[in-house]
């Protein structure tokens, strides 16, 4: 059985791959410079139950092909799903027509073929795909039963529980002789609980996601993960406007991270719409901490061989010693600021902090602090990436003397993204292995709130 799903692929794989190559080819038959085409597939199932019934079935299945040719600098794109001979050429033809009405500009073009792929590896990233529909529907009904079964005080009722899994297979190739797939699997459980506490009710979830469904959290340990998320909530005080020092937990702490991420992504820097567009070989973190990249980690949640242009994935370090030292470049993007490209069109890889201060527990970084905010959830959209200013609505918990006293809810915090990530003052080593960076807590001190 496993043997035939992999095959499956493999001939999957071997289709698209063709299909790509002809769309590339006959690209280049109607005389364009260069032409790229990406396929994609993907297909899946997704349950949901609500109060231990059976909410919602969905079957999915995806497809599409994408081409993009360059003429004289000029670029045209077209994109289809139906994958005929005569559809695949008149989607072609589009992009061709569509290509003679756009501007040339110097650094358009396909990646250069030095840059690109050569030799990969294999990550462990496809694993057989469950489409039992029955085994799918236990796991989250048994998952919401555990909950339901059991009168917890503080737990009003479930919101519900879910499941999917999914496979993708993506095919690039073009016209400098690529022609690459990658294919990768995903799964996830999930529970969302309510609770009250007489006076308010609030939501809390917990969940699991694994590339391979035999590897998922057991249901009782995700079930319990959102009773302790729901009931941390309950009995929320506000607190004084005033100074305080703040940990970036959880969700909030990869928010964090994904607001630098951006602030270096190539298409802000050349535009330079975000507040690091000049600050390459200069310090944006503190001393201590680097930001290492592995886009080979085997099974990695965001491993991949080369990136969406099919350039050459390679291990870095993003940031040295605090140090910027890269961009997150694409071909396109490199050449706008007069670089090389680094294999980021699309997204980044496997990111770890590295801290050359031992990384401490959550309740020890509490210990350290003294008293201040733990945020884990985060609100809103008041970042200014141009600028750096960040304001946000926030909730977490409130600690003194290094231990828990109350949650908080209907506060800001607010600061200068710039001098957030060089004031970080300690990294925690509460990892969480469903995030695509391996990163702990975050304490920056002497953050302004917003509170009454």
């Amino acid at each position: 059985m496993t043997e035939d799903f992999y095959a499956a692929i493999a001939k999957e794989e071997s289709k698209i791959k063709d299909i790509a190559q002809r769309a590339v080819e006959y690209a280049k038959s109607l005389g364009v410079d260069e032409a790229e085409a990406t396929i994609g597939l993907q297909k899946g199932l997704s349950v949901s139950t609500r109060k231990a019934d059976v909410e919602n079935i969905e079957f999915n299945k995806n497809r599409g092909l994408d081409i993009t040719v360059f003429k004289d600098k000029k670029r045209g794109n077209a994109s289809t799903t139906d994958f005929s001979i005569d559809a695949i050429k008149s989607c072609v033809e589009a992009a061709v027509n569509l290509a003679s009405f756009t501007d040339a500009d110097p650094c358009a073009g396909i990646a250069d073929k030095e840059d690109l792929c050569t030799k990969e590896k294999d990550l462990k990233l496809v694993y057989p795909l469950t489409e039992d529909v029955d085994k799918v529907l236990a796991l989250a009904l048994e998952t919401e039963k555990i909950v339901l079964k059991d009168k917890i005080k503080g737990i009003k009722d479930s919101d519900g529980a879910g499941c999917e899994t999914s496979l993708v297979i993506k095919a690039i190739a073009n016209s400098n002789g690529f022609v690459g797939t990658k294919a990768r699997t995903f799964n996830y459980l999930g529970l969302t609980l309510l609770g009250d506490d007489g006076i308010k009710m609030q939501r809390g979830s917990g969940y699991s996601t694994s590339l391979d469904f035999t590897k998922l959290k057991d249901p009782e340990v995700v079930a319990k993960e959102a009773v302790v998320r729901t009931l941390e909530k309950l009995n929320a005080k506000k607190i004084t406007t005033g100074t305080y020092n703040v940990i970036f937990s959880k969700g909030a702490m990869m928010s964090l991270w994904g607001h630098l991420l951006s602030a270096i992504s190539g298409g802000a820097v050349y535009r330079k719409t975000t507040f690091l567009h000049d600050s390459l070989n200069k310090e944006v973190l503190p001393e201590f901490i680097s930001l290492h990249e592995d886009p080979f980690i085997v099974g990695g949640l965001a491993s991949g061989n080369f990136d969406g242009e099919g350039v050459q994935a390679r291990v870095s370090d993003i940031v040295d010693k605090g140090v910027l030292k890269e961009f997150l470049l694409s071909s396109y993007t490199a050449r706008k600021l007069n670089l090389k490209t680094n294999g980021h069109s699309g997204s980044v890889y496997n990111l770890c902090v590295v801290s050359e201060k031992d990384p401490v527990s959550l309740d020890e970084m509490m210990k350290e602090a003294g008293s201040g905010i733990v945020i884990t959830d985060l609100m809103g959209q008041g970042v200014d990436l141009l600028t750096g200013n960040y304001s946000r609505g926030a909730a977490g918990f409130y600690f003194e003397n290094g231990e828990r006293k109350h949650a908080v809810e209907e506060i800001t915090v607010a600061g200068n993204l710039k001098d957030m990530f060089k004031n970080i003052a300690l990294v925690g080593n509460d990892y969480d292995d469903r995030f695509k960076i391996k990163s702990g807590s975050l304490l920056i001190p002497d953050m302004t709130i917003s509170g009454i």
